[in-house]
C-alpha cells in the first residue's frame, strides 16, 4: 500500500486535495479512476450555440472539409462547437488517459421515462416505477441508495455515473474495495424489484464484443485519411488524363479496403467467440426461494448457487459457503486446480480487498470443476462485478482498447511527410509561377501544381512500411511465434533490456523433491532423500496433511510443490462420503492415510484435514488443522517460507545454524520450504472453526526444511549467453526467494561467476548495501583485482526484495537511479511490482521486453514495450508475442527479426522517400520545357517497379545471430537525413547532367519542333520529346539503384543476394530498362511515348550515366554511411548516432545522478571491506552488553533525499521479528548462532516492536568467530580476500572511531580482529575488548 500522502509514480505527481474539494481534484483538474491502471483526466463541457452556428458555417465554407477532420479528430469538434464548463453542470465529457488519447462521451440523464424502455419481468413493475425511485447508486459500504435519476456517461465500455458525494463521476464497477467483509456474509439475496434497480445501472452481465456490418467497417476505411489522399489523387489525375494510371490505383484500393474489411471482421469474429459465454445460473430472493436466470441478468449483490457438478462462472463473486475447486488456466495459464474457500466470521471486521481476498473469488472465465459442501448446505456466492468489469471483462477491454505504441520511427515518419508535404509546397509554387509566367489556362495551371503534390508526397508510404513487418511476422509464425500486435515487431528490434520471471520460464515448472533435514531438540539431523520409511510423527504428518490437493476424477490435483511433498510420502488421500462422518464428528472433506506395507498389516488410523488456511503470498505460508482417529487432540501444522516460519516458532526450537543450513541450500537453488507444527490440546470442535489465524500461529515448534530442486531449462543458459554477447542486459523478476534467484542467476549466466552482487534493502528513511558471501575465496581475489583496477561497476550487481524496491521507487530517487542502473535480480515482487519496475526501467529510456509464462506476469507483459508470453492464457493473449514451446529460446529470435524488420522499415522508408523526390525532380525539370512523364511511364514506374521492389526489398531473412551494435532507430538523426540528402544529389547529378546533355547534341530537337513533326493533335504524341526520353530512361536505372543501395545485410538482415525474388526483380528490370533505353521497339515506344536519338552513342551515354549513379549510389550507402559514418563514427561521436545504445542509456542515468549523494561511498576505501560480518540495519556493529562495538563512519550514510548505510551484510530475510528479552546471555547466544539485533534496540517497548521493530538479520555465511562471555578466537582468514595497504587500514580505523594498541607496519601484512589490539575509545570493559572485525586481511 502507498503511504499517506505518497505520490504514484505510475500516474505522475498528484497533488492531495483538501476536504473541502472534490475527491477526484487536483491541483485545478478532475480525475476518474485515480490511482487505477486506467486513471483519465476529466474535462466538461456544455455546447456553446454561437460557436456551433460559425462552425457549421466553416463546414459549408470547406465543402464538408472540416466535418472530416471531425471525424478524424472527435475532440476538435469539442473544441469548436462546446465551451469549458464545471462537470456538475456538463453535457459532454472529454478524458484524457496517460498515454495522451483523448476520448469525447455524451453525458445522458436516466429518469423514469428511460427506465420504463428497461425490459421488466411484468406490468406491474413499470407501474411501480413512477411510484418510487426507479434507480439505486451505490452509497458505500455495499450498501445503495434510491435515485430518482442517474447523470452517466460510457467511455470504453466502462459506465461512469455522477456521485454527488465526491461531486465528481466515479466507474460503476459493483461491489469494490470499501466494502466490510461482514457485508458479504450478511447478504440474503435481492428481490427482482431491486435486482432491476441495480441492472439500469451496471447494465447487462455481458462481455459482448460488436461485429461492425460491412458497410460501416468500409466507410471507416475509405475515410482514413490515406485513402483520402489516395481520392483526392486519382481526381487529379482522371482530370489530367492519367486514366490507366487513375484506373489501377483505384483498383488497389478497392482490393486493399476489402482485404481490410474481411481481416477486421474476422478478427471481431474470433474475439466475439472466444470471449461470448452463455450460462444459466441458479440465484437466491431475498425470500429464501431459489430461481433460475440468465446469466446476463446478474447484478452486483446477487447470491449465485454453485451446481455440484461445477460451471463456468460469468461474473466475479465472493465464496460465503462451501468450498470450489477451480481451473484458473483461462487467466492464469496453469491448469493447476486451486481450491476456494468462503469468507468467514473471523474476517467480518476486515475490509474486503480483491487482491487479497482472490483466494475466495470465483473470477470470471474461469471453470469450477467441483464443490465441497457441508451436509445439505448449498455453495452460494455473492457477485461482486459483472460485464466488463470483471477480471475477463477488463482483459478484453486490454484487447479492444491496447495501449498505443509509442515509438518515434512511427512519430518520425510523420514529421518527414511533412517534410515532403513542405518540399511540395516549394514546386508548388515553382510550378505555378512558371506557369504564369507562360500565361498558360488556369485549369493548366492548378491540375499541373496539384499532380505536383501527390508525386511529392508518396501515398503508397504506410502500405509499404508494412512490408517487412508482415514477412518477419510470416518467419515468426512458421517459428511458433504468434504475433498480437504486428507493429510491435519494429519496436522489438531496439530492444536492450530483458526482464525473465524465474519459474516456468528460466526453470522448468516442476520440482524434484530433494529431501527433508529434520530438525529435534534445537538441532539439525542429516537430510533424508526419503521418508517413504519415515516414523509416524510432526514431521510426516506435517508433509501428508499440509496441503490444498484434492481429487478430480479420481485423480490427484492440485499445487505442483504439494503433489511432489505428498507422492513423497507414499501416503493416500481420499474423499469420503457423508456416511464416513461419524468418525471425526463432521464431515471432513479429505483423509490421508498411510499405505499397507503388508497385506496382513492392519488398516492404519486416518487422519482428517479439519479445517484450511490457504497460502496468501502476503503471508508467505498456509497451514492446516487436523485430527487423527483414535486421537483426542487437534494438530495445527505449518508450511511456508523460512523466514516467514522462523518468526512464529519458539527460539528453543531454532537450531543455531538455522541460516547457515538455509544459506547452503539456497545458494545451490533448491527451492526450501520450512515446516512448523504444535498440538492445540483438548480444544472442542466448535472452537476450532472460530480460532483465528493468529492466535494459531504462535509457539510452533519448528520441524525441519523441505527441500525441493528447481532446475533450469535445457536452453536458459544458452539464451542467456547469446544476448548478453550481443550487449543486451538481462534481469531477473521473480517472485522467489532472493537468495535462490541470485542462485539461479549465477547458473543461467545473468550474473558471472567471478561478478559480485550487492543485496539492498530500503525503508522509508534509509537503504542498506551488502555484499553476498556466495563466491569462492579464488573468485573473490579476482574480483577483487578487479576493484583494484578502479572497474567496480562492471562487475558488481545489484539484488532487491519487492517490499525495499517499493520503498526505493517512492522515497529513494537517487538509490533508484542506481537500482535501475545495476540491478540484475528482482526478488519477491509482486505483479504490481513487476509492473512498476517496467515503467521505472522505460521512464530512464530503456526500450523493455517482459518475458513471463503466467497471469501474475500480465500487467508487466502489457507495461513492457515487448511483451512476450510463453503461456496460451487468455490473460497472456494482452502481450503482443505468444511462443507456445515454452523456452526463452524465442526471445533472441524476436530481437533478431525485429531488427530485420526495422532496418527493413527504414529501407523501404527512405526508398519511398528517394522516389518521390526522384519523380519529382524529372517532373519539375520535364515542366521546364512543358511536358511531363507520359501515362504509362508513370504506370511502369509506380505499379510495376515500386511495387515489386518494395514488396520483395522486404524478404530479406533475418541475420543468424544478434550483435551488439544496435540498430538505427531514428529517422531525424545525422545518418539518415545525411543519407537521403547524398543520394537525392547525386539523383538530382545524374538526371540534370543527362538533360543538359542532350540539349547539347547537333541532333536535338526542341518539343514543339518534334510535336509538329508527328501530328500535334495526336494524344499519343503528347509527351513525346528528347527530354522526356532521357530524363526517363535514367531515372527508371535510379529507381532500381537506390532499391540496392537501401537493401542492407548484415548484421541485421542475411545477404541480400539471399533474397532470391528480390535479386531476380532486379535483374529483370535491369534488362528491360536497357530495352527500353536501347532498342525499343515501336510498339513500345507508342505505348511509353518514347522519342529516342538515332544516335546509338546517346543512348548508351544514357547507360554509363547509370552505371556511375549505381557505382555513387553503392559508395555512399556502403562505406561511407554504413561504415565510415554509422559504424565508426558513431562509436566515439554521440551526436551521429541513429541507435540506442544500451551504454547511452546508462551513461544518461549517470549523469543524473546526484554525485554529492554517492560521493563518499564511491570513493570509500571501505567498500571493499562489506564482504562477510556482522549485519545490522544501522552500521557494521557487534553487539555486547547492548552497545555498538563500531559507530557507523560519515562514509557509510548519506542525509540528502534519505540515508544511505552501508552494511557489512545487511539481508534482512525476515519482515516481521520475533520479541527476543533484551537479556545480555540470551542475546550472545543468538550472536553465536547467527542471529544479530539492531544496536540498543528495545523490544519491550510496544510502540517500536509493533510499529518499527528492527529486522532479525542472518549470516550470509557462518560467523568467523563465536561471540560469548569471556570468549573469542581468532577469525579464519582463509575466507578473507579483500587488502588494503596498512596506511589505508589506519585512515579507516581512525575513521570508525577505532585506536591502534600498537603501530601497525604498513609493510607487513597482519590478520586484524579481536586480538589484533584495536579497541573502541567507548569500549573499557573486558568485554568491549573482544572486538568483532569481518575475517580481513590486510596488506
Amino acid at each position: 500500500m502507498d503511504a499517506p500522502g505518497a505520490s504514484n509514480n505510475a500516474y505522475g505527481t498528484l497533488l492531495n486535495h483538501s476536504p473541502n474539494e472534490p475527491k477526484y481534484k487536483f491541483s485545478g483538474q478532475h480525475y476518474v479512476n485515480h490511482g487505477e491502471e486506467d486513471q483519465m483526466e476529466i474535462f466538461g463541457y456544455r455546447r456553446n450555440h454561437v460557436k456551433t452556428v460559425l462552425t457549421w458555417l466553416l463546414v459549408i465554407g470547406t465543402a464538408g472539409f472540416l466535418h472530416l477532420l471531425f471525424f478524424w479528430k472527435p475532440e476538435w469538434r469539442l473544441y469548436m462547437m462546446f465551451s469549458r464548463c464545471s462537470l456538475n453542470i456538463a453535457t459532454c465529457v472529454l478524458l484524457k488517459d496517460e498515454y495522451g488519447q483523448q476520448f469525447v462521451s455524451r453525458i445522458e440523464i436516466l429518469d423514469y421515462r428511460s427506465a420504463k424502455k428497461t425490459k421488466s419481468s411484468d406490468a406491474e413493475e413499470g407501474f411501480e416505477l413512477i411510484e418510487s425511485a426507479p434507480f439505486v447508486v451505490p452509497g458505500g459500504k455495499g450498501n445503495f441508495v434510491p435515485a430518482a435519476t442517474i447523470k452517466c456517461f460510457e467511455c470504453c465500455r466502462a459506465t461512469y455515473w455522477w456521485n454527488e458525494v465526491i461531486h465528481g463521476f466515479e466507474k460503476a464497477q459493483g461491489l469494490g474495495d470499501d466494502v466490510p467483509v461482514e457485508y458479504f456474509l450478511e447478504q440474503q439475496g435481492l428481490s427482482k424489484d431491486e435486482q432491476t434497480k441495480r441492472r439500469r445501472l451496471f447494465g447487462e452481465n455481458s462481455i459482448s464484443v460488436e461485429v461492425e456490418p460491412v458497410f460501416r467497417i468500409m466507410i471507416k476505411e475509405a475515410l482514413n485519411p490515406f485513402y483520402i489522399f489516395q481520392a483526392f489523387s486519382v481526381t487529379v489525375w482522371f482530370i489530367d488524363g492519367y486514366v490507366y494510371y487513375a484506373g489501377a490505383i483505384v483498383l488497389i484500393s478497392t482490393v486493399s479496403i476489402a482485404l481490410t474489411v474481411h481481416e477486421t471482421r474476422t478478427q471481431q469474429k474470433a474475439l466475439r467467440d472466444r470471449v461470448h459465454d452463455v450460462e444459466v445460473v441458479q440465484i437466491m430472493r431475498s425470500d429464501g426461494s431459489v430461481e433460475t436466470v440468465e446469466g446476463s441478468c446478474l447484478v452486483p449483490g446477487d447470491i449465485i448457487i454453485i451446481p455440484p457438478h461445477g460451471c463456468t462462472m460469468v461474473c466475479d463473486a465472493a465464496l460465503i459457503a462451501g468450498n470450489c475447486i477451480v481451473n484458473e488456466s483461462a487467466l492464469t495459464g496453469e491448469s493447476v486446480p486451486v481450491t476456494k474457500t468462503p469468507l468467514n466470521s473471523d474476517q467480518e471486521n476486515e475490509i474486503f480487498k480483491i487482491r487479497a481476498q482472490a483466494r475466495h473469488i470465483l473470477f470470471s472465465g474461469t471453470r469450477v470443476l467441483q464443490t465441497r459442501f457441508y451436509g445439505n448446505e448449498l455453495v452460494k456466492a455473492v457477485v461482486i462485478r459483472t460485464g466488463f468489469m470483471t477480471s475477463k471483462g477488463e482483459l478484453v477491454r486490454s484487447i479492444m482498447f491496447p495501449a498505443p505504441v509509442d515509438f518515434q520511427f512511427y512519430r518520425h515518419t510523420y514529421m518527414f511527410v511533412g517534410v515532403l508535404a513542405a518540399v511540395a509546397g516549394c514546386g508548388l509554387v515553382y510550378s505555378v509561377s512558371l506557369r504564369i509566367y507562360r500565361q498558360e489556362e488556369l485549369k493548366q495551371i492548378i491540375i499541373r501544381s496539384l499532380d505536383l503534390i501527390t508525386i511529392a508526397v508518396p501515398p503508397a508510404l504506410p502500405a509499404a512500411l508494412t512490408v517487412g513487418i508482415v514477412f518477419a511476422q510470416r518467419r515468426l509464425k512458421q517459428s511458433k511465434v504468434f504475433c498480437m500486435s504486428p507493429k510491435t515487431i519494429n519496436i522489438s528490434g531496439t530492444t536492450n533490456l530483458i526482464c525473465f520471471d524465474k519459474t516456468g520460464t528460466l526453470t522448468e515448472d516442476g520440482l524434484d523433491f530433494k529431501g527433508v533435514v529434520p530438525a529435534e531438540d534445537g538441532r539439525f539431523d542429516q537430510m533424508l532423500e526419503s521418508v517413504v520409511s519415515l516414523d509416524r510423527g510432526p514431521l510426516i504428518l506435517s508433509m501428508t496433511t499440509c496441503h490444498s490437493l484434492t481429487l478430480i476424477n479420481g485423480e490427484l490435483s492440485g499445487d505442483p510443490l504439494d503433489l511432489i511433498m505428498f507422492k513423497a510420502t507414499g501416503w493416500t488421500l481420499e474423499e469420503p462420503h457423508t456416511e464416513d462422518t461419524s468418525k471425526f464428528d463432521l464431515l471432513v472433506p479429505t483423509l490421508v492415510k498411510p499405505r499397507k506395507r503388508h497385506a496382513e498389516e492392519e488398516e492404519p488410523d486416518e487422519v482428517g484435514i479439519v479445517r484450511e488456511f490457504p497460502f496468501t503470498s502476503s503471508l508467505q505460508r498456509m497451514s492446516v488443522i487436523v485430527k487423527q482417529l483414535h486421537v483426542q487432540t487437534f494438530q495445527y501444522f505449518c508450511k511456508g517460507a523460512p523466514e516467514k516460519i522462523l518468526t512464529l516458532c519458539r527460539p528453543e526450537t531454532i537450531p543455531p545454524d538455522f541460516y547457515s543450513k538455509l544459506e547452503s541450500f539456497t545458494r545451490k537453488g533448491d527451492r526450501v520450504i520450512a515446516l512448523a507444527w504444535k498440538d492445540l490440546g483438548n480444544v472442542r470442535f466448535l472452537k476450532i472453526h472460530k480460532l483465528k489465524r493468529e492466535e494459531l500461529e504462535i509457539d510452533l515448534h519448528f520441524l525441519g526444511f523441505l527441500l525441493m530442486e528447481n532446475r533450469l531449462k535445457p536452453d536458459t543458459t544458452q539464451v542467456i549467453g547469446v544476448l548478453k554477447k550481443a550487449g543486451l542486459r538481462p534481469v531477473m523478476v521473480t517472485g522467489d526467494n532472493i537468495q535462490t534467484a541470485i542462485s539461479v542467476a549465477r547458473e543461467c549466466g545473468i550474473v558471472g561467476l567471478t561478478e559480485d552482487i550487492q543485496i539492498v534493502t530500503a525503508d522509508q528513511q534509509k537503504m542498506n548495501w551488502a555484499w553476498t558471501a556466495d563466491m569462492t575465496a579464488e573468485d573473490r581475489k579476482m574480483l577483487s583485482k578487479e576493484l583494484a583496477r578502479g572497474h567496480p561497476d562492471d562487475k558488481i550487481h545489484l539484488a532487491v526484495a519487492g517490499s525495499s524496491f517499493e520503498n526505493i521507487r517512492k522515497f529513494h530517487p537517487e538509490g533508484l537511479k542506481k537500482l535501475l542502473l545495476e540491478g540484475a535480480i528482482f526478488a519477491r515482487m509482486s505483479p504490481f511490482e513487476k509492473e512498476m519496475l517496467i515503467d521505472c526501467f522505460k521512464d530512464e529510456g530503456f526500450f523493455v521486453a517482459m518475458c513471463g509464462d503466467g497471469a501474475n506476469d500480465c500487467g508487466a507483459l502489457k507495461s513492457a514495450h515487448t511483451g512476450i508470453s510463453l503461456s496460451e492464457s487468455e490473460a497472456a493473449a494482452a502481450a503482443p508475442f505468444t511462443y507456445t514451446k515454452g523456452s526463452i529460446r524465442c526471445v533472441p529470435e524476436i530481437i533478431r527479426e525485429g531488427r530485420a524488420a526495422l532496418v527493413t522499415s527504414f529501407g523501404i522508408f527512405k526508398y519511398i522517400a528517394c522516389y518521390s523526390l526522384t519523380q519529382f525532380v524529372s517532373c519539375l525539370l520535364l515542366y521546364w520545357v512543358k511536358t511531363n512523364l507520359a501515362d504509362w511511364q508513370f504506370l511502369y514506374i509506380d505499379m510495376f517497379e515500386l511495387t515489386i521492389l518494395s514488396i520483395t526489398f522486404g524478404r530479406t531473412g533475418a541475420y543468424k545471430r544478434i550483435v551488439k551494435d544496435p540498430p538505427p532507430s531514428s529517422l531525424m538523426a545525422f545518418v539518415p537525413i545525411f543519407s537521403l540528402v547524398m543520394h537525392l544529389i547525386i539523383v538530382i547529378t545524374a538526371q540534370v547532367v543527362a538533360f543538359l546533355l542532350v540539349q547539347q547534341k547537333d541532333w536535338f530537337k526542341p518539343r514543339d519542333v518534334v510535336l509538329l513533326e508527328l501530328n500535334a493533335t495526336d494524344p499519343h504524341h503528347e509527351y513525346r520529346s528528347y527530354e522526356n526520353y532521357t530524363v526517363f530512361t535514367v531515372s527508371t536505372f535510379q529507381y532500381i539503384w537506390l532499391a540496392l543501395a537501401f537493401a542492407k545485410g548484415p548484421p541485421y538482415r542475411r545477404l541480400i543476394l539471399t533474397n532470391a525474388f528480390f535479386m531476380a526483380t532486379v535483374v529483370f528490370f535491369c534488362c528491360f530498362d536497357t530495352f527500353l533505353t536501347l532498342w525499343p521497339t515501336e510498339p513500345i515506344k507508342a505505348l511509353f511515348q518514347l522519342y529516342p536519338p538515332e544516335d546509338f552513342n546517346f543512348r548508351g551515354t544514357i547507360i554509363g550515366i547509370a552505371v556511375v549513379n549505381l557505382l555513387c549510389s553503392l559508395l555512399l550507402e556502403i562505406f561511407c554511411v554504413d561504415y565510415v559514418i554509422f559504424k565508426k563514427g558513431g562509436k566515439h561521436v554521440k551526436w551521429i548516432r541513429s541507435s540506442t545504445y544500451l551504454g547511452d542509456i546508462e551513461a544518461a542515468i549517470r549523469s543524473k545522478i546526484d554525485t554529492q549523494w554517492w560521493t563518499h561511498i564511491e570513493i570509500s576505501p571501505s567498500k571493499p571491506l562489506l564482504a562477510t560480518g556482522p549485519p545490522s540495519r544501522e552500521s557494521q556493529a557487534g553487539i555486547v552488553g547492548g552497545d555498538a562495538l563500531i559507530e557507523p563512519s560519515p562514509s557509510f550514510t548519506s542525509n540528502m533525499g534519505g540515508g544511505v548505510t552501508m552494511g557489512a551484510a545487511a539481508v534482512p530475510y525476515l519482515e516481521e521479528s520475533p520479541v527476543f528479552p533484551p537479556d545480555l546471555g540470551q542475546q550472545l547466544n543468538l550472536l553465536e548462532a547467527g542471529v544479530y539485533l539492531e544496536p540498543g534496540a528495545e523490544f519491550a517497548d510496544e510502540e517500536r516492536s509493533n510499529e518499527d521493530r528492527s529486522e532479525v538479520i542472518p549470516l550470509l555465511d557462518p560467523p568467523p568467530l563465536s561471540l560469548s562471555r569471556g570468549h573469542s578466537r581468532e577469525p579464519d582468514l582463509m575466507d578473507g580476500n579483500h587488502y588494503v595497504s596498512g596506511d589505508s587500514f589506519l585512515r579507516i580505523a581512525e575513521s570508525e572511531g577505532l585506536l591502534p594498541a600498537d603501530q601497525l607496519d604498513g609493510e607487513e601484512s597482519r590478520p586484524v580482529g579481536p586480538s589484533a589490539g584495536f579497541v573502541h575509545p567507548r569500549s573499557t570493559s573486558d568485554e568491549g575488548a573482544g572486538l568483532y572485525q569481518p575475517d580481513v586481511k590486510y596488506t
